[in-house]
This record gives C-alpha cells, structure tokens and sequence, in this order.
C-alpha cells in the first residue's frame, strides 16, 4: 500500500512540475534595425498587425503605439516596458503647429512637419529629425535618446502609413445594431 501512495504522489508531483513551467509565447514581427558608426544598432520590432512596435536599445526596452490605434500624434505613446512607465506622449496637431512630444521629465519636444512634393520633412528643436524623400527614409543624425525615441516613432509611424497588414492577420471588429 505505501509504494502504490508513493507512486501516486510521485505521478501528480510529476504532472506539477511539468505544469509549473511556463511556456513563452513570442508574436513573429517584422524587424528594421538601426545602425550608425561606432555604436551598437537598435532594433526596431513592429508588430505584423502595425498596432505597435518594440524598440530594444542596449539594455532599454520601449514601446511605440498609437492610443486607440488612432493615426494622429496627439494619441502617440512611447512606454518603457521595464518600468510600465510613460516616457513620451504626443500632443497637439500638425495643422495648428503645436504638435509636439511630452517628456516625463517635463521638456518638451516640439515638432513640425513641412511637406514637399515626393515626400516629407519632420523638424524637431534642433535639426531635422525624420525626411522621408522619394517616399524613401533618408538617414538622419540623432543628438540624444529623446531624438532618438523621436525618431524611432516616425519610423513607426512612416511604416504603418506605407504598408498594408498581410492577410493572415484578422482584426476583429464590433457591427452597429441597427433598429428598423
């Protein structure tokens, strides 16, 4: 009787141990990386859906999204998934011209976009920070992380706006009840 109770819990303290572990689910992305001289790339993981986009830089991990998944830059959220914490959202409107990245340690980072016939020009307080020309991204200098995140979110935002989801990727909608 005491080896059948000890092979009986020797089977469910098995069954435990394989239930235990967890299991890694990863999305496939669509990778863009960045490079310059002397400094190690980052990359840029957008999701196949374009609802967001993983930015890994050394040991810095962000997120890029629109709010609601809504194209307009006052929706614009940079997140960094270490902390969960709120690094950058977008506010204002190009039309106005105060549109313009919010930072957590409270500088803001206005931006303007000047358009021209094959593509555009985005101007951020020091230089250009993001020309698409030839409705091609042109390689720009960063200053600092902020331009940096900056720019990464133009990336984003310059890859959402040129492709199409493949159509493998199903996005589910909500229908309107109407009342006839």
């Amino acid at each position: 009787m005491k080896k059948l109770t000890l092979l009986f819990f020797s089977i469910i303290f098995s069954f435990g141990v394989v239930k235990g572990q967890e299991s890694v689910w990863e999305t496939p992305m669509h990778e863009v990386r960045f490079t310059s001289e002397g400094v190690e790339g980052a990359t840029l993981k957008v999701d196949p859906g374009f609802r967001y986009a993983d930015l890994r830089q050394n040991e810095r991990h962000f997120r890029i999204f629109f709010n609601n998944n809504n194209g307009v830059i006052k929706n614009a959220r940079i997140i960094d998934q270490d902390s969960k914490l709120q690094v950058a959202r977008g506010r204002g409107s190009y039309f106005w011209g105060t549109a313009r990245f919010e930072f957590i340690d409270g500088e803001v980072f206005k931006v303007k976009l000047k358009r021209n016939r094959n593509g555009y020009d985005v101007i951020g307080p020091y230089e250009p920070l993001f020309i698409v020309e030839n409705f091609g991204i042109k390689p720009v200098k960063t200053l600092n992380e902020k331009d940096f995140l900056a720019q990464a979110f133009y990336v984003f935002d310059r890859i959402k706006s040129s492709q199409k989801p493949p159509s493998e990727v199903i996005i589910l909608t909500s229908r309107i009840a109407t009342i006839q």
